[in-house]
């Protein structure tokens, strides 16, 4: 998918505000490329024509998005009793695999529970938590992917704040929390070989005591006012590299408890991350407002630690574009100039409902190094005025969906590119998914944890269709390989065969 590592609190729900199918004003982006011949964004609107039927449907209610490889199709599902799974499909076929009960971790409910399969060579193994013991501690399991059949992985029993994935520098696979069998040594970043073999400590990133990671290599401490500060570190090559307050990083009143978004975060490259303000008093509360434009995007010399540049009230906008799309040197971000959110605590406690007013958001195209923009495009507030429940337009292109003075536009978020889509066009749209209501490790109660959304065919208007087109489904869709795509829709799992 995207190179971005995110996260956001539950109670922030309102607040997950996508680029997909804003609303804009008729301008052209300032500065950026109008001109519409021959483009992949033409292609996108052909597509957009054609409809798609599925292959194969199952009968599942994913939770995150799958993830493919080898001609395998691996989700987690919540069962019928409300419990994790996680499942694996042969691609082709939709035909059951292997599945196995899984859990959350210690992870914060606001990252999304998603999939992870990793590399051994040529090899693609899944990577996920299983129920240890009462007391909540978890089992790393490393298992075959189209048989399921565990790697041996001795002294496996964790208490993972972070799941399981590909470390930081692209070998082994890394998470952070306590092994059972060396508590004492506190909560550490580990990694093993995705071949099976020992966990031990990494020797590449180095946490504070207590300390959680915001992304390959950014961490954030435990420490909170009036009684101590949080501090915003790095580390690489098995040292800190450099620690800030965080507040002097993204505002005052900024916290990692108000969620983060950071790139990949090479040590010879410049760092990017979003950060926000947060009322932690208000959240305890049953209902409280957030102004979106408490929120920063800088960029960090790697090494000191340094802001080289930041832009207040932005965030990133490309966030859901698949990686192979993307400019090297450019970030598209939305500048949110106005707006305010509200969450009110439902009544049986399964998370938020997002109330959004008065928003007025521009798209921006920014040099990476300088953090100069090279195009704007206004987008209004329509998007982003409304209900979190609301369906909109949905993709992982860096072609997407608007709606500008009416007319279904396709605009590349990564140039800014745009063309008028055809009326008689099959878009995708997403929907959130009620969370996943599961025990947090040490807890008696039920916590809500992010699933992200289902996708379904719509039209123009955003009204879901029982359909979907080709372009649709390679806008939401999971790669597969062999023309396989898949996507999580209401209840189902479907696999479509598409041609190149």
């Amino acid at each position: 998918m995207s190179r971005l590592t995110s996260a956001l609190p539950i109670t922030a729900l309102a607040l997950l505000l996508t680029l997909t199918g804003c609303t804009a004003d008729a301008a052209a982006p300032t500065g950026g490329n109008t001109e519409t011949t021959e483009t992949d964004t033409d292609a996108t609107v052909r597509e957009l024509e054609t409809e798609a039927t599925p292959a194969w449907t199952v009968e599942a209610s994913v939770v995150g998005q799958p993830a493919a490889a080898d001609g395998v199709v691996l989700a987690y599902t919540k069962a019928s009793s409300g419990t994790l799974q996680v499942v694996a499909w042969d691609a082709a076929t939709g035909e059951q695999l292997w599945a196995d009960t899984a859990v959350t971790g210690a992870v914060t409910p606001g990252v999304m529970v998603t999939a992870r399969i990793v590399e051994d060579g040529d090899t693609h193994l899944a990577v996920y938590l299983r129920p240890g013991d009462e007391e909540g501690w978890q089992d790393i399991v490393l298992a075959d992917l189209a048989t399921g059949t565990p790697i041996a992985l001795p002294d496996n029993r964790v208490w993972a704040t972070s799941r399981p994935a590909t470390c930081a520098d692209g070998e082994d696979v890394c998470f952070t929390g306590y092994k059972q069998s060396a508590y004492d040594a506190g909560s550490v970043s580990y990694r093993f070989p995705a071949s099976g073999g020992e966990i031990s400590q990494d020797g590449d990133i180095v946490l504070p005591a207590s300390a959680r990671l915001l992304g390959n290599r950014v961490y954030s401490t435990n420490s909170r006012a009036p009684g101590g500060t949080e501090l915003l570190g790095a580390s690489s090559g098995g040292q800190t590299l450099w620690e800030r307050t965080y507040e002097d990083v993204f505002g005052v009143g900024a916290s990692s408890d108000g969620g983060w978004a950071w790139d990949d975060e090479d040590p010879a490259e410049l760092m990017l991350g979003a950060g926000y303000v947060v009322d932690a008093a208000a959240r305890q509360t049953d209902s409280f407002t957030t102004d979106a434009t408490q929120r920063r995007v800088v960029a960090l010399d790697p090494q000191t630690g340094e802001t080289v540049w930041s832009i207040d009230g932005a965030d990133f906008c490309d966030n859901g574009v698949r990686e192979d799309e993307l400019v090297e040197g450019t970030r598209t971000l939305c500048l949110y100039k106005a707006g305010t959110s509200t969450a009110t605590r439902k009544a049986d406690g399964s998370g938020y409902e997002g109330t959004s007013t008065g928003f007025d958001v521009d798209l921006i195209g920014v040099d990476e190094a300088t953090g100069d923009i090279a195009w704007t495009l206004p987008l209004g507030g329509d998007r982003f005025n409304g209900d979190n429940t609301d369906s909109s337009f949905a993709s992982f292109s860096a072609e997407q969906v608007m709606l500008i003075d009416g007319e279904s536009v396709v605009v590349n978020v990564v140039t800014g590119d745009h063309t008028t889509a055809s009326t008689d066009s099959t878009y995708a749209c997403s929907t959130p998914r009620d969370p996943l209501l599961a025990t947090y490790p040490g807890q008696s109660e039920t916590s809500p944890f992010t699933t992200g959304s289902d996708y379904q065919g719509c039209d123009a208007s955003g009204t879901t269709t029982d359909t979907f087109s080709t372009g649709a489904v390679r806008m939401v869709g999971v790669d597969a390989d062999d023309g396989v795509w898949v996507l999580g829709t209401p209840g189902k799992l479907l696999g479509f065969v598409l041609e190149d």
